[in-house]
């Protein structure tokens, strides 16, 4: 009895032996599992994947920041008061939806400026080792005292050899004790839109904005990265109808103190110099929109006459011009060109029969196909030569001969007598004669510019308007024109007789605000 209820213990126990280590095994691996399970949120393990495209990418950037970082210079100015007498310059500085990388407004000249003289900031980039750096002519071209920072922290006096208004390009010299490491000028008509752009310079400046940098890396410039936006850009300048033209526009982040810096291709080569951003509110910041002033045979000829101190020798015409738009098109009969606006008195434009209303078709053997082209072609034009131009008159096409003359810088610097600003927000001046001949007019005032904040704007004022009278009193030149101003009252009910497109109407202000 004994021995057989033994035997079957020894049975049962092989059978239940293997069935618990099988149910201990499958609890410990439910076990592992459980604990090898990802936890609840976290990220799953990435796939491996082949990054060897973009750490070609960030090598080649690297390397542009190499070659070009120490060629770029931090640039202190002294500047003259802007604006004459500074005893009556506010202390505050308003800003404008486009300003300059000095903080400063620009290009707009009717706003208050600081009271001077003042410091200013700004950056530039070395074109040659004995010590050429190429900036902004609105960086130094106001300025009593320059002095260069390198980016090893060496000190310099610099001189100005020559500045441009019309490129807004200067080149400065300092005399350093070694040679200088030098960036390359590459050529911006090689540009497409899409391209990577690097951008470098000094954003916001060093202890102007509290010292936020240590001083042993105050001089180190910032390197940003973007792409070409678009070219062919256009900025309006303080010279009446000679805008800064063919503009490259970038969205590599640059601010207030990048003014002079350069803005580079993939092959760390030159291609532009930073000039100014669109920006909002008081802080002047960049949001995305930056342009700079191309580096092509063009502006490498100024550059060139700049190093050597050399005036920049330009041809002109004496006409305005502007864009054939598809109504100019159709009520002219033309199919491309750049429609002449006006020509001015004894110029080569007057003396070699072009007349208002023109279409130019052609300059020197080349069809012209946009303003900037052709204003282009004109400036580089050597002064004394005489071109063909072919042009659409009354629908048939008339060839002439015109003799192009220098373009001074005080000619081009002239400006008509204004007046900015004011109670009203608007920037007028005198009427030209041949505007008054074609409006048969007797005087007024042209409106250039109105504030979109201004109560003339919200009365309907427009640049191109002709203001004859304010509250009955004639307006004849901008003397008179400041003469009625002066007159008006905070609370004044105002009417002006405004001229617009061949006929008179009257713009009414109910109650003047200030």
């Amino acid at each position: 009895m004994y021995t057989k209820q033994h035997s079957s213990g020894k049975r049962l126990v092989r059978i239940v032996w293997p069935i618990g280590l099988a149910i201990i095994l499958l609890v410990g691996a439910a076990v592992l599992t459980w604990i090898a399970r990802p936890q609840q949120g976290a990220a799953e393990a990435a796939p491996s994947v082949d990054l060897s495209g973009l750490e070609a990418v960030q090598a080649g950037f690297n390397w542009m920041a190499d070659q070009v970082k120490p060629a770029v210079v931090f640039i202190e100015v002294e500047q003259k008061p802007r604006g004459g007498d500074v005893a009556n310059q506010p202390d505050i500085e308003i800003p404008d939806p486009l300003r300059d990388f000095f903080g400063r407004e620009f290009p707009f000249p009717n706003r208050p400026t600081p009271r001077g003289p003042s410091m200013g900031q700004g950056s530039g980039v070395v074109i040659d080792p004995d010590g050429y750096v190429l900036t902004n002519n609105h960086v130094v071209g106001s300025a009593t005292k320059v002095t260069v920072h390198l980016a090893d922290g060496e000190t310099y006096s610099a001189e100005v050899t020559g500045t441009d208004a019309l490129t807004d390009l200067a080149v400065i010299k300092i005399q350093p004790d070694h040679p200088l490491t030098a960036a390359k000028l590459g050529n911006a008509a090689d540009l497409q839109v899409g391209s990577w752009a690097m951008a470098i310079g000094f954003p916001f400046g060093g202890q102007r904005y509290g010292g936020r940098f240590d001083e042993a890396l105050r001089y180190e410039p910032t390197v940003t990265v973007g792409v070409i936006s678009a070219t062919e850009r256009q900025l309006e300048s303080d010279i009446p109808g000679r805008p800064f033209r063919n503009l490259i526009q970038t969205d590599a982040p640059i601010n207030p103190g990048s003014s002079g810096g350069p803005l580079l291709n993939i092959h760390a080569e030159i291609i532009g110099i930073n000039q100014a951003i669109f920006t909002s509110g008081p802080v002047g910041g960049n949001i995305g929109v930056g342009f700079a002033i191309p580096i092509n045979d063009s502006t490498k000829s100024v550059i060139e006459s700049l190093k050597g101190g050399e005036p920049v020798v330009r041809g002109q015409l004496g006409v305005l011009v502007s864009p054939l738009t598809p109504t100019l098109k159709s009520v002219y009969g033309a199919e491309q060109g750049v429609f002449v606006e006006e020509v001015q008195d004894d110029t080569p434009a007057s003396r070699g029969g072009i007349q208002a209303e023109d279409v130019i078709l052609r300059y020197g053997g080349k069809d012209i196909s946009s303003v900037d082209q052709f204003v282009t072609a004109v400036q580089n034009t050597k002064p004394g030569k005489t071109v063909d131009m072919d042009v659409l008159r009354d629908g048939k096409k008339v060839s002439l001969g015109v003799t192009v003359e220098a373009l001074s810088l005080e000619a081009a610097e002239a400006k008509p007598k204004r007046a900015e600003g004011g109670k009203l927000g608007l920037t007028v001046e005198n009427m030209p004669s041949e505007r008054l001949r074609e409006t048969g007019l007797s005087g007024g005032v042209l409106v250039r510019s109105v504030n979109p904040r201004g109560q003339a704007a919200r009365a309907g004022i427009q640049p191109g308007d002709v203001i004859v009278k304010i509250n009955r009193q004639r307006v004849d030149d901008v003397a008179s024109y400041q003469r009625a101003m002066d007159q008006l009252k905070k609370g004044d009910a105002i009417a002006l007789r405004v001229w617009r497109a061949d006929r008179m109407y009257t713009a009414q202000i109910e109650r003047l605000e200030e």
